[in-house]
């Protein structure tokens, strides 16, 4: 029998086109690999600006708003409910006028309660007082009866001596009367000696006693003022503002509700995006245009606590004041953040808000293509190039929210 035979030949063609299969569908898939993402968009869509060289001007525009130069809080001193508002936002007030009352029912009996137990203490401690009086008294009366007693026996003894001399009286009597006298000078001195050392304890119980009393009657004045801080009053005189309660409105002890402008003078407050917090200092100077006048500012105070993403700064006017300043009125002002420089710009668009800076659409033609970027500071005009771009070349500055996952842009007309 015949074995068939196979012909290399046709093995190796098969290899070929197996081979040639693979390259094609791995070029294809390289191609559409690494095929950049396009998209179709209107001219009238989109804003196209030109990279400029030029002077850069490295500031910041603010509104700031005039406030009193000093002022002085209004705190609540004890916590309760608004029972009566004796004054209003804007009225000029006089140091120590009410401004309004507050009352807390349970504040006030623990005031009640402590008022009664710090009176009877007192009452208490004077009648110790007394107590101790009335024991200095009788020991007064002991001690001037001792005297007394051992002067009479003084008095018999002598008579009794005379009579013994002449020998006339008997000597049992001289006997008798020594005997009592000696008794006598030996009571009045122990009742002397008892009476000195009582006394000196009396004194320092005296002097601790009313060194109490007026420990309490000093607690029980402050108590009784402290009944009076349900009463708000103006810390100084001035004119009363950021005031805002109602009857009812529940306060807390320590509570701000309010501040006295003290009408010395006037400050400007700005609010700041919190993107400028590591760039602004104290000293830095800034402009302010008021009826084709210009005045000069400068930083004073940053409050650095930011709140719905803004901190505040205070300004003062450096030489020239303004005239007619009123509390409340608002004013742009400009501020020098460092000197011009020549720099490469772009003008500020919504673009920022999707690249955040870091790359953009250069135009070249009818096509726009992505480009990494690096900018540096910005005005509220333009962005400072830093590299990317060179001056001349088109970019788009406008919205990318729908542009942002292409790589290139065919700008129809």
């Amino acid at each position: 029998m015949d074995t068939k035979i196979v012909k290399k030949k046709s093995k190796l063609k098969f290899i070929f086109i197996i081979i040639a299969l693979a390259l094609a569908i791995s070029a294809f898939g390289w191609y559409f690999i690494n095929q950049k993402k396009t998209y179709n968009v209107k001219q009238e869509d989109i804003t196209i600006d030109e990279v400029t060289q030029g002077k850069f001007e490295d500031m910041l525009m603010v509104t700031a708003q005039t406030q009193s130069l000093n002022s002085s809080l209004v705190n609540v001193l004890e916590g309760g409910a608004v029972k009566e508002i004796f004054a209003e936002d804007g009225q000029m007030l006089t140091k120590g006028q009410p401004i309004a009352r507050v009352y807390n029912p349970n504040t006030e009996f623990n005031y009640l309660n402590q008022e009664t137990g710090i009176m009877q203490q007192i009452s208490q401690m004077r009648s110790s007082l007394l107590e101790l009086k009335n024991q200095e008294f009788s020991q007064d009366k002991e001690v001037l009866q001792s005297q007394n007693d051992y002067n009479t026996a003084l008095q018999t003894f002598n008579l009794q001596k005379r009579l013994y001399d002449a020998e006339i009286g008997k000597k049992t009597d001289y006997d008798v009367a020594l005997q009592n006298l000696t008794y006598q000078k030996e009571r009045k001195s122990i009742v002397e000696k008892g009476a000195r050392n009582e006394k000196a304890s009396r004194n320092s119980q005296f002097a601790a006693i009313n060194s109490s009393i007026r420990q309490m009657e000093k607690s029980l004045s402050i108590l009784r003022s402290n009944k009076n801080n349900f009463l708000i009053m103006a810390p100084a005189s001035g004119r009363l503002s950021s005031f805002s309660i109602s009857p009812g409105q529940n306060l807390t002890s320590g509570e701000s509700i309010g501040k006295i402008d003290l009408m010395g003078g006037y400050k400007l407050v700005a609010k700041v995006d919190e993107y400028y917090i590591s760039k602004l200092t104290n000293g830095i100077k800034g402009t302010l245009d008021n009826n084709g006048k210009e005045y000069e500012v400068i930083i004073t105070k940053i409050l650095p606590e930011v709140k719905e993403g803004q901190f505040s700064v205070e300004l003062n006017f450096i030489e020239a004041k303004m005239e007619n300043l009123k509390i409340g009125m608002t004013f742009g002002v400009k501020l020098k953040l460092s000197a011009d420089t020549q720099s490469m710009m772009i003008p500020k668009g919504n673009f920022y808000k999707d690249t955040n800076g870091k790359w953009i659409f250069a135009v070249k033609g009818n096509k726009a293509e992505k480009r990494n970027i690096s900018l540096g500071r910005e005005n509220p005009l333009y962005y400072e190039v830093v590299s990317g771009l060179k001056p001349g070349e088109s970019v788009i500055t406008s919205d990318y929210s729908e542009l942002k996952k292409y790589e290139i842009l065919d700008i129809q007309k």
